[in-house]
């Protein structure tokens, strides 16, 4: 059997919690609070498992890989509905995919040297605005006193915050690369 510690249950939890609210969004879309909450919900998990594998010293090479991979899966699977109802343009979705397919690219090449590229506050910032940003547009149907352009800050912010994410990853592993052997 398969002996799993909580921060690690979270973070699954997170992964099968994506096509819940895929489903749920397909269903209700902004005309309900509920897409909104079972995102809000399992965004939160994000947080709470961090929290829990840095105060237990429960941080695992699964989790390591798996929690910055489900944040992935689940901010993409946010924007692709948002997308899909046209709700927001599909360009930020591309900026947000080459950002997060190069940062992969060059995480799994530095795993296959041996080296952990781990977290930074600037990824950590793009993820929490992404999950800010989709949440705002998944309640736009609720909060309609709020107008447009708010969300449109929301969701630059969160483009402006993946590009720097992704330049400070690229120039702090340049070395990953090994350019000099091109």
């Amino acid at each position: 059997m398969l002996k799993m510690n909580l921060a690690n249950k979270l973070t699954l939890i997170r992964l099968f919690m994506v096509p819940v609210f895929v489903i749920v969004f397909n269903i209700y879309g902004v005309d309900s609070v509920i897409p909104a909450v079972i995102f809000a919900l399992t965004a939160a998990t994000d947080f709470l498992d961090g929290h829990i594998a840095r105060s237990r010293n429960l941080i695992t090479t699964f989790g390591k890989f798996m929690d910055p991979l489900v944040d992935k899966v689940l901010t993409q699977a946010g924007f692709i509905v948002l997308v899909g109802a046209g709700m927001i343009p599909a360009w930020p979705m591309i900026i947000i995919i080459f950002r997060e397919l190069l940062i992969d690219g060059l995480r799994m090449l530095a795993a296959s040297r041996n080296i952990t590229i781990a977290a930074s506050i600037y990824g950590k910032l793009k993820t929490t605005s992404q999950m800010i940003t989709i949440i705002l547009y998944l309640l736009s149907g609720q909060l309609t006193f709020v107008p447009t352009y708010v969300y449109s800050i929301f969701l630059y912010l969160s483009v402006i915050l993946t590009i720097i994410s992704g330049l400070d990853y690229l120039t702090k592993n340049i070395e990953v690369l090994d350019l000099d052997n091109i």
